[in-house]
């Protein structure tokens, strides 16, 4: 495989790709906007889906990687191989998985610095006591390979100082970021998308937007959204997103006597258009590291209801930009919903302030230019060695 001829720093990101989530979403924004006058991006991922197309026509170079296996020592020889034929200077990962691949592949790269983006720690990962073991066996001893942490909120930081025991000055805490000028509510026709959506009235849409996974706490969406049902005929409730619980979702749904105005519309990528049509965004997760789809909705203007957990804590201003309930709790998260849905002055306003915090705190181009810096201190850190 040829290098490619640039004086430029090669950067290459590895994240799994099997499904495109919070890490496909953010590198995708990094690798295709992050200046190419300085660096020359890449992309390592498993082949096929999204995140391939997002990358692959702004022209950087994707290559495929099989992220099937938890444990494939061909993937971490190829990995180690592309490294070293395309002279990459900072492997940048995100993932248990992607991560562990990237940290044996640059154990013996000594001019490569690694840089890992950590949005969950593994004790967070929603499988059996055995598995979990093991993914923490190997996040401690592959940890030792990685040149600069990024967290994407204070509450990750303090918990891999505190707890992993990661020197400080090794965790960088960045905040995800969204593209200000396409998450403008003036720019879409919500009529459309409610076409879109087979919702053929004009009665408000409680919507949430992620993977169907235990951590989001979509069964406890599902119980609040009886709650209002009971109370307010008049209101759809969208499930956008795909994922292991989506079955016994929609089960639930059917067994709460709200399918019928319950929704699953499965992925969808077009997340600006659909958080033009919801009249409250909910975000009822019991886990997360910084969600990006509280930032999107902010940007949106869309009122907000989520669930007061690290991370929404560091987004949302009670009662001023959104609504915090406790977790777990869909009476709260049903009381919160009316209280957005009968007030729509005080709707409104949440929605601009929530713009307005989203101007201030995760633009993107501010989320480019911290991680620029930190890429610029590992390759100080690496030439000093």
């Amino acid at each position: 495989m040829a290098k490619f001829s640039t004086n430029k720093i090669r950067v290459l990101y590895v994240v799994e790709n099997r499904s495109f989530g919070g890490g496909e979403r953010g590198f995708g924004q990094l690798s295709t906007n992050i200046s190419r006058d300085r660096f020359q991006p890449f992309v390592a991922a498993h082949p096929g889906g999204k995140l391939e197309d997002i990358v692959s026509p702004a022209g950087v170079a994707f290559f495929p990687l099989d992220m099937n296996r938890r444990v494939n020592l061909g993937t971490i020889g190829h990995l180690s191989t592309l490294i070293s034929e395309n002279g990459i200077d900072i492997v940048h990962s995100m993932g248990a998985r992607a991560d562990f691949f990237t940290r044996m592949a640059c154990r013996r790269q000594s001019s490569t610095a690694v840089v890992c983006t950590v949005a969950m720690l593994v004790e967070g990962f929603d499988v059996g006591f055995l598995r979990k073991t093991i993914y923490k066996i190997a996040d401690r001893y592959s940890g030792k390979y990685v040149t600069q942490y990024i967290a994407v909120s204070k509450g990750l930081k303090y918990r891999l100082v505190e707890e992993l025991g990661i020197p400080a000055e090794k965790v960088s805490v960045i905040y995800n970021g969204v593209e200000l000028d396409r998450y403008d509510p003036n720019l879409y026709d919500s009529e459309g998308v409610r076409r879109s959506l087979d919702i053929k009235d004009n009665y408000p849409i409680i919507g949430t937007i992620g993977r169907l996974v235990y951590q989001k706490g979509l069964s406890h969406f599902l119980k609040a959204a009886e709650l209002v049902y009971s109370e307010k005929k008049q209101v759809r409730f969208v499930i956008i997103g795909h994922g292991p619980e989506e079955t016994h979702l929609k089960h639930r749904a059917e067994s709460l006597g709200i399918s019928h105005v319950c929704m699953f519309p499965g992925v969808r990528f077009d997340v600006a258009r659909l958080l033009s049509t919801f009249n409250v965004f909910v975000l009822p997760s019991v886990l997360e590291g910084l969600p990006r789809t509280i930032i999107e909705a902010m940007a949106m203007k869309r009122p907000i209801v989520a669930t007061n957990i690290d991370g929404v804590r560091e987004q949302l201003r009670n009662n001023l930009t959104g609504l915090l309930v406790p977790p777990a709790d869909p009476k709260a998260l049903a009381e919160a919903i009316l209280s957005v849905l009968n007030d729509q002055k005080r709707a409104e306003r949440m929605g601009r302030e929530a713009r307005k915090d989203a101007q201030r705190m995760f633009d993107l181009k501010n989320t480019l230019n911290n991680i620029e810096i930190v890429y610029e201190k590992v390759l100080n850190s690496i030439s000093r060695k």
